[in-house]
């Protein structure tokens, strides 16, 4: 599994992956701006002077309540956003999903039969639905890690068991659906349900090491294209 992820990095330097990183990295830096913003601007309608205890620690801590209140908050973005940003960078993959998968199968795969051509919408709603889902659980979830701050590193295995799930059930039915019909790709995918977890596991801590995510879309398709296709998985 780890040479396999090795192999997929290595192949950012081919010449077909190469436009396409830069686009990625582009599209990973919007989306991470977008959804800070998003989270900056939802908890900035939290009406904090409404707190009756709040009220009365400003008025004792005077202009170090500013600076602390105002610390926490930028904190507290920074947080969310890590936490919520493997769930929706996987938006950007309709722009070049269909790109990487040829590129991956022309070089390490040329015997395979044409594959169905996946279309930027097709791919779009489904990224899309699965960053929804992902959002959804994770802001259910946002207390249990919370609560598992005392327990470390509970709330992080918690954290990365969950996304680990999601993400690589994504990015598996992807690249699965462009060669087999939904119900094969899923009975493929219980069949090999602790390979694409441990997948999905590496790729949201890609998605966690700052620099490194910006490329996390494009290194976790051509990882998955890989395990796709890989004998054991199809064996």
């Amino acid at each position: 599994m780890l040479r396999t992820l090795f192999d997929a990095t290595t192949q950012l330097t081919d010449p077909p992956l190469r436009r396409i990183i830069y686009f990625s990295i582009l599209g990973s830096l919007v989306i991470m701006g977008l959804l800070a913003i998003g989270i900056w601007f939802l908890l900035s309608q939290i009406p904090l002077e409404s707190i009756p205890y709040l009220i009365h620690v400003r008025e004792w801590m005077g202009v170090w309540f500013t600076w602390l209140s105002n610390s926490f908050f930028a904190g507290l973005v920074g947080v969310l956003t890590f936490l919520l940003f493997p769930g929706v960078v996987s938006l950007t993959l309709g722009f070049f999903f269909d790109e990487i998968i040829s590129a991956v199968e022309a070089k390490y795969y040329p015997g395979l039969p044409p594959r169905r051509h996946q279309s930027f919408g097709e791919v779009t709603a489904s990224t899309l639905s699965f960053a929804c889902i992902t959002l959804v659980v994770n802001i259910v979830a946002l207390p249990i890690y919370i609560l598992l701050i005392f327990f470390p590193p509970m709330n992080l295995i918690l954290f990365y068991v969950v996304n680990g799930y999601l993400t690589g059930r994504e990015y598996f039915e992807l690249v699965g659906l462009s060669r087999r019909q939904p119900v094969e790709v899923a009975m493929l995918r219980k069949c090999n349900r602790g390979r694409v977890q441990v997948a999905g596991m590496l790729i949201v801590l890609l998605m966690t090491i700052p620099l490194v995510n910006l490329l996390a879309p494009v290194i976790a398709t051509v990882f998955m294209v890989h395990l796709y296709n890989s004998p054991k998985l199809n064996g």
